[in-house]
């Protein structure tokens, strides 16, 4: 299997656009994001599957996926992780460097299947000073090129280089 390269549109070095992120203090509550659509295709969930070790008959083989009560080939449900990071526009305060997850909750509707094209919707929710970190909550609201609900994604991010030089620097 050859890697598919992404577009360029889909940067990885979440440092290369650190200078034209947004800060923190300039998060407005309740601003809303869209993101780029992004293909799943048979080769990205292929990646996605050797990558994690998940190799659910469901995922790859289309018979034994044929057979089951999604009655044909689905994604592993957290491929939506990368999907969302990848679609999300380089500039995003959601790529911001040294980010940590402290948490999220997932809420699953239709199964994602190679083939359909995914669309995020990001509200910011709250922000937030807590033990002298910069807390940033989002809810996504992830649909599929049928406009079916695919996942509701709410989480958060402490975006812990936002002004301390000190951190940023080790």
């Amino acid at each position: 299997m050859t890697a598919e390269k992404l577009p360029d549109r889909f940067e990885k070095d979440f440092f290369k656009h650190e200078s034209q992120q947004r800060s923190w203090d300039d998060l407005v509550v309740g601003e809303v994001y869209d993101t780029e659509p992004f293909e799943v295709t048979p080769e990205r969930i292929q990646l996605y599957v050797e990558g994690t070790e998940d190799y659910n008959p469901f995922f790859t083989d289309e018979e034994a996926a044929k057979n089951s009560q999604f009655g044909g080939l689905i994604a592993p449900p957290t491929i939506l992780t990368p999907i969302v990071f990848a679609a999300v526009p380089p500039d995003s305060w959601v790529k911001m460097p040294g980010a940590i997850n402290p948490g999220q909750r997932w809420e699953f509707g239709v199964p994602v299947r190679p083939g359909d094209t995914i669309y995020c919707h990001i509200k910011l929710r709250d922000k937030y000073i807590k033990r002298g970190k910069k807390y940033a909550m989002s809810e996504m609201h992830i649909t599929n090129q049928n406009d079916e609900f695919v996942c509701r994604w709410t989480g958060g991010l402490v975006l812990q280089f936002q002004g301390n030089e000190e951190m940023k620097n080790r």
